[in-house]
């Protein structure tokens, strides 16, 4: 079975506009794991009153995965070079890395380390213009989305006419 490491954001911003159903539809047979600290940084959200994280905790779409005591060490010293990560990103990475997953995140730091490490990665341009290849939606549904996702999350997508072409 295949393994995706889910960072917060990309599961928040599904999360926010109810569509994690589009996430399972289009990776189908893949095992969705988040670290703990990603599962903590959910949890802290709950707590600050997004009433979204509730969604996504309800949905059972992912499973939370202990890091190794290698991950754990990886995850330090990653810290100690990389400060702008955040935890979620640093253990999300160190598992990708060791257990040769694929993350899937936006966060533009973490996309770069993934770049240096060799680490794949799949971000939310690559899985609005994977949701039309796939034919999971149809290009005014994923302009709709778009627009959803840039309303709801707060967060500009400069590609659009590289996912909708």
């Amino acid at each position: 079975m295949n393994y995706l490491i889910f960072d917060t954001d990309i599961l928040s911003t599904f999360g926010k506009i109810r569509r994690l159903d589009l996430l399972r539809n289009l990776l189908s047979g893949v095992k969705f794991l988040v670290s703990p600290s990603v599962y903590n940084e959910l949890f802290k959200a709950i707590d600050s009153g997004y009433e979204f994280v509730d969604y996504i905790m309800e949905s059972g779409i992912f499973e939370v995965t202990p890091l190794t005591k290698e991950e754990l060490e990886f995850s330090v010293e990653l810290g100690d070079e990389r400060k702008s990560l955040g935890s979620g990103e640093l253990e999300s990475i160190s598992l990708c890395k060791l257990r040769n997953c694929i993350l899937v995140t936006n966060d533009t730091a973490a996309k770069r380390v993934c770049d240096h490490y060799g680490i794949e990665f799949i971000d939310l341009s690559m899985i609005l213009k994977s949701l039309l290849t796939a034919k999971v939606l149809t290009k005014n549904e994923v302009r709709a989305l778009i627009d959803e996702i840039e309303d709801k999350d707060k967060v500009i997508i400069k590609d659009i006419n590289d996912i909708l072409n």
